[in-house]
């Protein structure tokens, strides 16, 4: 995933935001990273699970107000 890709998801899912929303909603439900990325990519993200992970291993939106990005990355910490 390019810096630009990482930058338009944390946008585009963060706030108050229909993305933030949904995923913050789809989150809970995910079975397995697999899971998010087959979410992001129905919604033109194409990223990785291991972009992700290292993503949330570097402590990037681990916040509360972060929303659905937050809640995403908060997922791919724990797995």
């Amino acid at each position: 995933m390019s810096g630009q890709e990482l930058d338009r998801l944390k946008a585009d899912a963060s706030g108050n935001t229909g993305l933030s929303e949904a995923l913050a909603e789809a989150v809970p439900a995910f079975a397995g990273t697999e899971d998010a990325v087959k979410f992001l990519e129905s919604r033109g993200f194409h990223v990785s699970a291991h972009e992700l992970a290292d993503v949330a291993a570097n402590g990037k939106a681990l916040g509360v107000e972060e929303g659905g990005y937050g809640a995403l990355l908060r997922f791919f910490a724990r797995h």
